[in-house]
């Protein structure tokens, strides 16, 4: 067998440099006044123990290379990016790494013992309770997508992957943080739906336009053949007023259109904020906290689209508080460079927040808010059209700044929006100097 033929060898090198040795031990020394037998005896003796003292210092040097090797292994292991934890068959945790431990938002040492499966968002745990069995049943490496609830944080999106260990008695599970890619991946998702929702809109919004041009052209007719008072007037002003409605809709329609350029202007925010808010407000039981930075940076904007968006936002506060309350409108700057929102590049930004004491937003309506035509309001016995924040989302979208929302059921929402400060060329110079400066940190 090679292995047994590779020890024996091993043996008589050893045995061959312990010959060598010997006659350094041995010199200067008289030999004892023995037989033969025990002079060979002697000898033996001597070199076994030569022998033992070579292979010891040879075991304590592979004992240092071994550690060595463990150290390595352990910090590669603690201080992965990805989180690592092994499992039993039951989901108890026996094992987890510093990014694991950072991922379900408890230390380290008081995982032990603890259960996995506590951690996983109730909807989750089936598909979770199917996947451990599967690791352990097929003995191949299983991945599944779950959500996690951590304590004081909102629920994140993991990707789990999982292969049985040697032992048959436990896994090895790693965890990857995919929130942000999810998001993202919403964020496509809500993009690609305005823009075929806006080749659709822009047609009809410019069919509907020529239409109103007929009709108000007519009005304007029947306003100087037919003599004005009586029943006839009120109803020419009526037809009036719901064309002017009418054109309100139709330039809401135009928003998504890919021809409805913006016209940008360089604005004061402070100002227009108060304008778009103050009116949605007057007469109702709802009052308003400013916390305006005095010193926000200027921003390009159109301004008429986005006193839509603030007028879109303040308006549903309102409703989400029939009873009255307080909404809070804030405005700062931030640097952002933490990648607070993914889909912004570095740079600076003026950051609007819109919060309500309100009824807030489902979990399950949550990831819907933004889609086209989604609308869980009542207008009497009609729905509401779903459009305002798919609106919303697109003109801060086209203004290369995100939107972002919070929300928890019966405690209230709030919307975050992201607007980029100057030029482009500006831009571009500031992120150029952000680069240059990492110590600089986003503001919370």
């Amino acid at each position: 067998m090679p292995g047994a033929a590779n020890r024996s060898n091993n043996a008589a090198d050893l045995r061959r440099q312990a010959e060598t040795c010997l006659p350094e031990r041995q010199a200067g020394r008289v030999p004892p006044r023995n037989d033969a037998d025990t002079q060979r005896l002697l000898h033996e003796l001597e070199v076994h123990q030569i022998e033992l003292e070579m292979q010891n210092a040879e075991l304590q040097r592979a004992r240092v290379d071994v550690d060595a090797a463990l150290e390595k292994i352990t910090d590669l292991y603690d201080f992965a990016p990805v989180g690592y934890l092994t499992l039993d068959r039951e989901g108890g945790i026996r094992e987890a790494n510093l990014a694991g431990a950072g991922l379900l938002g408890v230390a380290r040492s008081g995982l032990a013992k603890r259960h996995f499966v506590p951690f996983v968002a109730p909807a989750a745990r089936p598909a979770f309770d199917d996947f451990l069995k599967r690791v352990f049943s097929s003995q191949s490496r299983e991945r599944c997508e779950v959500s996690l609830r951590v304590e004081g944080k909102p629920p994140i999106e993991v990707e789990l992957e999982a292969v049985v260990t040697e032992s048959g008695r436990a896994c090895r599970l790693a965890l990857t943080d995919i929130t942000e890619l999810k998001r993202a991946a919403a964020d496509r998702l809500i993009l690609s739906k305005l823009e075929s929702t806006g080749v659709l809109a822009g047609g009809i919004a410019h069919d509907f336009n020529n239409l109103l041009s007929a009709i108000a052209l007519s009005l304007d007719l029947a306003w100087t053949l037919t003599p004005v008072d009586g029943e006839l007037a009120r109803c020419l002003k009526n037809a009036e007023e719901a064309a002017l409605v009418a054109g309100g809709l139709t330039q809401r329609l135009l928003t998504f259109s890919r021809g409805g350029a913006l016209t940008r202007t360089a604005t004061s925010l402070p100002g227009l904020i108060r304008e778009s808010v103050e009116p949605v407000l007057d007469g109702s039981m709802v009052s308003c906290d400013f916390f305006l930075a005095e010193d926000l940076w200027p921003v390009t904007v159109d301004k008429g689209q986005i006193d839509q968006v603030m007028r879109n936002l303040i308006l549903n506060a309102r409703e989400a508080m029939p009873e009255g309350g307080v909404i809070s409108v804030r405005a700062e700057n931030v640097a952002q460079l933490t990648r607070e929102m993914p889909a912004l590049p570095p740079g600076k930004y003026v950051r609007l927040t819109v919060a309500d004491r309100g009824v807030g937003i489902s979990a399950e309506n949550l990831p819907k808010i933004f889609d086209p035509y989604f609308s869980t309001k009542q207008r009497g016995n009609q729905k509401g059209m779903g459009l305002g924040l798919t609106i919303c989302h697109m003109i801060i979208q086209r203004h290369g700044g995100a939107i972002a929302v919070k929300s928890v059921a019966g405690e209230g929402t709030s919307f975050d929006i992201y607007l980029p400060v100057g030029s482009k060329s500006d831009r571009e110079r500031d992120e150029s100097v952000l680069r240059d400066n990492p110590g600089r940190r986003a503001l919370p």
